[in-house]
């Protein structure tokens, strides 16, 4: 898997997606686009990133930034594989 096809996996499980997250272009809105992406739902990506890419992810590691766009937050798992 790339880190486009996780990224949209991680996406579809935490925040319940199902087919909408088949839409995702890397210029897709995260934060205030879904009302479902959240303080515990960005907990959950984090961990869900940590477990599919056997990775730890520092608290100075995230921003808002990453979960600005779908295309920051492929980046960010680009980052880590």
């Amino acid at each position: 898997m790339n880190a486009i096809e996780i990224t949209r996996e991680l996406l579809r499980q935490a925040l319940q997606l199902g087919p909408r997250a088949d839409s995702l272009k890397p210029e897709s809105a995260l934060m205030g686009s879904f009302p479902e992406l959240n303080s515990l739902t960005v907990v959950a990506l984090v961990a869900g990133i940590e477990e599919q890419l056997g990775c730890e992810i520092g608290d100075n590691e995230i921003s808002g930034e990453i979960f600005e766009t779908f295309g920051t937050l492929a980046a960010f798992v680009e980052s880590k594989l």
